[in-house]
């Protein structure tokens, strides 16, 4: 396992300060047992490592607020595809007084028009009456806001869904930790700041593939990367914090979120699902394995917003299709040669080269796929899933998304 320069236990030891240190002070609520217990923990592949106290004054405190209010949302990551999705789906709950839209302005365009362009991209229709601008940036401390405008959001915020994240696959853990693990930290610190609040966080399933001790020495590569070491990082902390008292929490555990069951757009070939697609379409054909968890958009959406306004959230989630389905439908629907996947490895690998089969494939994506995809959806009680119509979905999908037609550049190459 690859963290950047830091990649040992004894190595790090010099920048351990002292024993139940607080982690670089962005949280003050928790203690470790060291400042880079997150390091630690990766390097080691023991969670335990990361596992914090609750600072005794912090609990004491926060036991005496009320419970978080359940009518106005913030929205860290508002202006990414799930974060505008998100803003539909919280806008047109009746429920919901006041949506705090968490967006940096451009030098050409402001935070409101960014949003406009994204839900113009996807079709999103929303209340705009109920979204309130907060033009800061989630990796900045106190927001990148001024201390009188954050403490005043502190006040008026009662649920906080942080869908904001890298999804760059080729930075280390340590290239990511500043950003994405420190702000994880402050969205907790924010979380009982002035008022007791329920944080959703967006996690992913590719955090499941590190299970064993080998799984954490791997080079970082397009699949055991540093963004599903921070995903594993981040729901490890979490996963300390679910039965507390002084925490309100859900890890959203994301499998693929595609196009909403009614639109079907989604970022395309931004997604290394859809690469993988662009591939089989190349050859020809697609390997006979199960198909991938996976998620419309609409839906995590209102999974979320329904579990985090409910009296007694879950604190764990993973929305995903709740029956199983494979590939068979995919080459039914594409005109692809169902093959094995030794025989879909030989034909990548003639089309494009051996480099180029071991960057997207990796050793096996059928065995990661079966790793990290689970059999069971954790959903809130009485969720409707007749939106699980894998042919009807499919057939959406793959009529929308633009995809890279990759045969000609590989025959010139």
């Amino acid at each position: 396992m690859s963290v950047g320069k830091l990649s040992s236990e004894e190595s790090l030891r010099p920048l351990w300060p002292h024993a139940d240190a607080i982690m670089s002070s962005e949280c003050r609520g928790l203690r470790f047992n060291g400042k880079y217990a997150d390091v630690v923990a990766l390097s080691t592949g023991d969670p335990t490592a990361l596992r914090p106290t609750i600072d005794p004054d912090t609990r004491r405190r926060v036991a005496l607020m009320p419970e978080a209010r359940r009518d106005t949302a913030l929205v860290l990551g508002a202006n990414g595809f799930l974060g505008a999705h998100l803003i539909g789906q919280l806008t047109r709950d009746p429920s919901i007084t006041r949506v705090y839209a968490m967006i940096r302005p451009t030098a050409d365009r402001t935070a409101a028009q960014r949003l406009q362009d994204t839900l113009d991209g996807y079709e999103i229709s929303v209340n705009a009456s109920k979204i309130t601008f907060v033009e800061g940036n989630p990796t900045d401390r106190h927001f990148g806001l001024a201390k009188d405008v954050f403490f005043d959001l502190a006040e008026n915020v009662g649920l906080i869904f942080n869908c904001a994240s890298s999804t760059d696959y080729t930075s280390t853990y340590l290239d990511l930790r500043s950003d994405w693990f420190l702000s994880l930290l402050r969205a907790l610190e924010f979380s009982i700041t002035t008022t007791r609040k329920h944080l959703t966080y967006v996690g992913s399933i590719g955090a499941h593939l590190y299970q064993r001790p080998e799984d954490f020495r791997r080079h970082d590569g397009w699949w055991y990367s540093g963004y599903a070491q921070m995903k594993w990082v981040n729901a490890a902390l979490l996963g300390w914090l679910a039965d507390s008292d002084t925490y309100s929490i859900t890890l959203c555990e994301a499998p693929y979120i595609l196009g909403s069951t009614q639109r079907g757009l989604d970022p395309g070939r931004a997604y290394s699902f859809w690469r993988i697609v662009e591939v089989a379409k190349a050859v020809g054909a697609i390997w006979d394995g199960p198909g991938m968890n996976y998620v419309p958009v609409d839906v995590i959406c209102e999974v979320m917003a329904h579990n985090a306004t409910s009296t007694d959230p879950l604190s764990r989630l993973l929305p995903s299709n709740p029956e199983d389905y494979d590939h068979s439908l995919y080459a039914e629907l594409l005109d692809l040669d169902l093959v094995s996947w030794d025989e879909f490895y030989v034909r990548v690998s003639d089309m494009a080269g051996e480099k180029f089969a071991q960057t997207v494939l990796g050793d096996n994506i059928d065995i990661l796929m079966r790793k990290v995809h689970k059999p069971e959806a954790i959903l809130p009680a009485g969720h409707d899933a007749s939106w699980c119509d894998h042919r009807r979905l499919f057939e959406l999908y793959f009529s929308n998304v633009a995809l890279k037609d990759l045969a000609p550049a590989v025959a010139s190459a």
